[in-house]
């Protein structure tokens, strides 16, 4: 079971492009046909450089980011579940952008269940452009179960 000496580790820096495409397919993924996710004149007309990522776009980033066995180790991966995110978004993103990504746990807690002492594990993930800017910034809990209880044949 995982605990309070998770808090402040970092898993390794990654780097996601922001590219068009992946915009539009984001898009049409959580079904907005709003045209100024894939055409870029449309895009200029409401303010944007280039089209606009949709908010959540940087859940993408798990496909970017180097996997983390420092942090994996010590949970039992067949007990998590998840706990809930949050986000903070300082400008939107659009195509070009460049992205450097990094994620530490800033909390560890132990609640009581129904089922026994479930762990929870609040991770910090921030998203910095080329220029060294924050540009969102999420915060995401795993809970890890407690071990199921064998059950007598």
């Amino acid at each position: 079971m995982a605990d309070a000496s998770l808090i402040g580790h970092e898993s390794p820096e990654g780097h996601m492009p922001v590219e068009r495409g992946k915009v539009a397919e984001f898009a049409r993924a959580t079904f907005s046909d709003r045209p100024i996710f894939t055409d870029p004149e449309a895009a200029r007309q409401a303010g944007f450089r280039d089209v606009p990522a949709p908010p959540t776009f940087v859940v993408a980033s798990a496909h970017f980011v180097p996997s983390d066995p420092g942090f994996s180790a010590k949970l039992d991966m067949k007990r998590i579940l998840a706990g809930g995110a949050e986000w903070e978004f300082f400008r939107p993103l659009v195509a070009g952008d460049e992205l450097t990504v990094r994620s530490r746990v800033v909390d560890v807690e132990t609640k009581q269940g129904k089922r026994g002492q479930m762990t929870l594990i609040t991770r910090e993930v921030s998203y910095f452009d080329a220029s060294g800017e924050l540009v969102q910034r999420m915060r995401s809990t795993v809970i890890e179960m407690p071990p199921m209880e064998a059950k007598a044949p």
